[in-house]
């Protein structure tokens, strides 16, 4: 799940070209391109995509459980602090008040697993449309692929943030760079592998392959050009820079 604050931080394959990844560290750019330079074909149907409203079912039906709570909620409230005496020190009323504490405590605990479950329908439909919109361009895509590059191209698109840490691998030196996202995603017509990029700051560092977190080689394995690392991962590459120099 993409967290909801600005030190996510992403391993990001550049794509098809070796160059690319030397190119990015000396313009301070991220850029992203898939296997037979698929995102040439999107143009700036990808900008479009990003600026269409997200996540409106899952506030829609945000707004009505808040509604039916609220509702309740002050009906007990109202009821359980009639005819109280307040000039004494009444058990009843501190019970009254605990209960509804615990009621209120219940109800957060409910929205934050109601939000992480809409937070994925919406993660769903998102990827389902991009599946469709890479089918439609071509003749004979790689039915295997189609989900790892339905994801990668939401996640360049619309999910890393400025200030999020970006993890590249340098393969021809077998080394890590550590960049942070200073501009959002832009589209520019005829920019090459530059067309679909992201503003980075690279910071001085670079991390041999073999020093990195066990588990980096399965990442450089995977189908997923684009991998959010989280927990003990996460943590490893934050603590290979430090922000007051960066």
């Amino acid at each position: 799940m993409i967290r909801e604050h600005r030190n996510n931080v992403w391993v990001i394959r550049t794509g098809y070209c070796g160059q690319q990844e030397q190119v990015c560290l000396e313009k301070g750019f991220i850029s992203f391109d898939l296997d037979l330079h698929l995102m040439d074909l999107f143009g700036n149907e990808l900008l479009d995509m990003k600026h269409q409203p997200q996540h409106y079912k899952r506030y829609l039906h945000f707004g009505d459980k808040y509604r039916d709570f609220d509702q309740r909620f002050r009906k007990e409230f109202e009821d359980a602090i009639k005819n109280v005496d307040y000039s004494a020190d009444r058990p009843e009323v501190v019970k009254k008040m605990k209960r509804l504490n615990s009621k209120l405590k219940q109800f957060d605990d409910e929205v934050k697993q109601f939000d992480e479950t809409m937070h994925k329908f919406d993660e769903f439909e998102q990827v389902e449309q991009m599946k469709k919109a890479v089918l439609a361009r071509l003749t004979s895509p790689p039915v295997h692929l189609l989900d790892s590059w339905a994801k990668d191209i939401i996640h360049f698109v619309n999910d890393i943030r400025v200030y999020d840490l970006i993890v590249l691998p340098i393969m021809s030196k077998r080394q890590v760079a550590i960049g942070r996202v200073r501009d959002p995603y832009k589209y520019r017509e005829g920019k090459g592998v530059f067309s679909h990029s992201r503003r980075v700051d690279w910071h001085d560092t670079r991390v041999p392959f073999e020093n990195m977190f066990f588990g980096f080689d399965k990442i450089m394995e995977s189908d997923s050009s684009i991998t959010l690392l989280g927990g003990d991962d996460r943590e490893f590459a934050l603590g290979i820079v430090i922000d007051d120099t960066f």
